[in-house]
């Protein structure tokens, strides 16, 4: 059992145990509804999951970051893999096994009633709707003409740096990522949501991908739990309660918080030259 969390300033992992068969147990705050097998584990910055990992080998198992980067000059994917580190299992059998368990996905109950009591919510209408964007100004020239470029073709998740000039040659003077409230106009910090406890919020979050560098962001909450009950349109099949959820590119998401915890708080994309480039706004929980 591994308990994983990204501390990444900015980047996402896809986690791969070098061909184990693997099992999703955990989120950031809870279990999930049931376990499910998967293939790599998708985990953005603040994210936490815990994972099951079966080694039936006596062999080396490598911790790869095994993604699909690409070439925004050139037009082309290119399969990258960064070794994060080395699995050693040896000969000696596990006492007790837990093979014969691990090939069931537990369900557990637990979380399913917790979740059930806010069912009754999923189709409510979202009480704030956000869009992620970006706003520039004074940027040169030569840098917005890459970026034009760099932006023909924009892929749903960045997992690789394609642009390393424009990051070190711009500075939150020059570039603005932006939390939009669609229903006020209102943008970042100049946002105040004021809630109650016991308040059961909707938030529903759209990526624009027609801003100026569209990205994938990691929304993170603070002293407040939420469901993803949404993905582009498609109902979330298998939920935990989470406090931080990466948007993709394009991708509208809705998220059900459930407002528990008194005081004034933020919400921010969780990568930090974006949370320092204005990615931020509060909100406020009466008792």
């Amino acid at each position: 059992r591994f308990s994983l969390t990204n501390v990444a300033n900015t980047r996402t992992f896809n986690l791969v145990f070098g061909g184990a068969k693997m099992k999703v147990v955990a989120g950031d705050v809870s279990k999930y509804e049931r376990e499910q097998f998967v293939e790599s584990v998708v985990i953005a910055p603040a994210e936490r999951y815990i994972v099951d990992v079966y080694f039936d080998e006596e062999r080396e198992y490598a911790i790869t970051n095994s993604i699909q980067s690409i070439d925004h000059f050139r037009g082309v994917f290119v399969p990258e893999t960064h070794h994060l580190g080395t699995i050693m299992v040896g000969s000696e059998k596990a006492e007790p096994d837990f093979g014969s368990q691990f090939v069931k996905a537990l369900e557990f109950e637990d979380v399913q009633s917790d979740i059930a009591d806010f069912r009754q919510y999923f189709d409510k209408q979202p009480d704030h709707n956000l869009r992620l964007t970006v706003e520039v100004n004074d940027l040169p020239r030569w840098i917005v003409m890459m970026m034009e470029v760099d932006t023909l073709f924009v892929p749903p998740m960045e997992w690789n740096d394609a642009m390393p000039m424009m990051n070190w040659l711009s500075s939150g003077e020059q570039v603005d990522w932006v939390l939009l409230d669609e229903d006020t106009g209102r943008k970042s910090m100049d946002i105040n949501w004021n809630w109650k406890v016991g308040d059961v919020v909707k938030i529903r979050i759209f990526n624009d991908p027609k801003s100026f560098h569209p990205m994938n962001h990691p929304f993170h909450i603070h002293g407040q739990r939420f469901l993803v009950t949404e993905m582009d349109g498609q109902a979330n099949p298998n939920m935990a309660w989470k406090d931080t959820q990466i948007i993709p590119v394009g991708s509208t998401v809705e998220l059900l918080v459930d407002v528990t915890n008194p005081g004034k708080w933020m919400a921010h994309c969780h990568i930090a030259e974006h949370l320092h480039a204005g990615m931020m706004l509060s909100f406020t929980v009466d008792e």
